[in-house]
């Protein structure tokens, strides 16, 4: 059974200043929009994921319930993570792993570079650079979300707000 996975990096945040911490940083206007247009493409390809993942920061909590905004999640499948903010590659893998292997579809929700490196190393595709917001659809041709590994993964295409109208 093919599972789909969908990276997103968080909409655009403010700049960080001298008062507010990274972590606090707050999603921008254009951010907020964007984040509304990740919902409505998910919904208009009728992808609605058994769960989502994504960092405990307030910008990417912020991404994730706009986007809910769209598809409406059950609470219940929605996960905020320490783990995920900052996260490495390698941490990244382990997060994935562990997504029990009944669910086939799950979105996780972080910040670059580690959405970009980790997935380039999933997929073996050159991608670049994965703008706020952005999104990049894999999918993973194995019964368990543990197989995930380098290059083992298909990448099918990468969606930028600016890509949806």
């Amino acid at each position: 059974m093919v599972k789909e996975l969908y990276l997103v990096r968080h909409g655009q945040a403010e700049p960080q200043s001298g008062s507010t911490k990274d972590f606090q940083r707050q999603l921008t206007s254009k951010g907020y929009q964007d984040a509304s247009k990740i919902g409505l493409y998910l919904k208009s390809k009728e992808f609605y994921p058994d769960i989502i993942l994504h960092s405990s920061s307030v910008r990417t909590t912020d991404t994730v319930n706009r986007i809910n905004e769209q598809l409406g999640i059950d609470l219940d499948h929605i996960e905020s993570s320490e783990e995920i903010y900052e996260a490495s590659v390698r941490i990244l893998l382990r997060v994935i792993s562990e997504i029990p292997a009944e669910l086939r579809s799950a979105i996780i929700v972080g910040h670059n570079p580690s959405i970009t490196y980790l997935s380039e190393y999933i997929t073996g595709a050159e991608i670049g650079h994965v703008g706020t917001a952005g999104m990049v659809h894999i999918q993973i041709p194995f019964t368990s979300w543990s197989e995930v590994s380098e290059k083992n993964c298909d990448f099918i295409e990468y969606i930028s707000p600016e890509d949806i109208y």
